[in-house]
């Protein structure tokens, strides 16, 4: 008996729900368009989110001396920046992708040098110089309150960085 109320109760949902969605007021079938998303920009929160995620990783490999996932993270971590580039180009008046090009992207060259050695000293003083490049443009922009770390203590990944 519960059950067959249970699958009752399903069907008058989706009969229900096929009424109101596929008719309009006037008894004409609906048409379904897809919703339109060009009045919203692109939030350059949610996309340096991202990078700083992929930038914590590259950290926790480094930490862990895995040249190979540092390098891997490294190199995702350069397509998010192009990212943020192209789609956020300016923000409030900040020109986000001039300074990306110009106190970011450099950083990486060092750190693509250090992963090449696999020595993890050199890739923690390059990951270092990667942070420290972030804070100051950070600070440019008028958001020095945001300050990024290596973040290294604790992992809050499911993932291990071991080699």
């Amino acid at each position: 008996m519960r059950a067959h109320t249970s699958t009752s109760l399903a069907l008058l949902s989706v009969a229900l729900f096929a009424v109101i969605v596929l008719k309009t007021s006037s008894g004409e079938a609906a048409k379904l368009e897809p919703l339109s998303l060009e009045s919203s920009p692109p939030e350059l929160a949610l996309l340096m989110g991202e990078l700083q995620r992929l930038t914590h990783k590259m950290a926790l490999s480094a930490d862990a001396g895995n040249a190979e996932l540092a390098n891997f993270y490294m190199h995702e971590s350069l397509e998010q920046m192009k990212k943020i580039q192209t789609e956020v180009p300016e923000y409030e008046g900040q020109p986000v992708a001039l300074l990306m090009d110009r106190m970011g992207l450099p950083t990486y060259a060092t750190m693509q040098e250090a992963v090449n050695t696999k020595d993890k000293q050199q890739m923690l003083t390059a990951l270092d110089t990667v942070i420290q490049s972030c804070n100051a443009c950070h600070a440019a922009t008028l958001h020095p309150f945001i300050r990024i770390t290596r973040g290294t203590e604790v992992n809050p990944f499911n993932q291990s960085f071991q080699p």
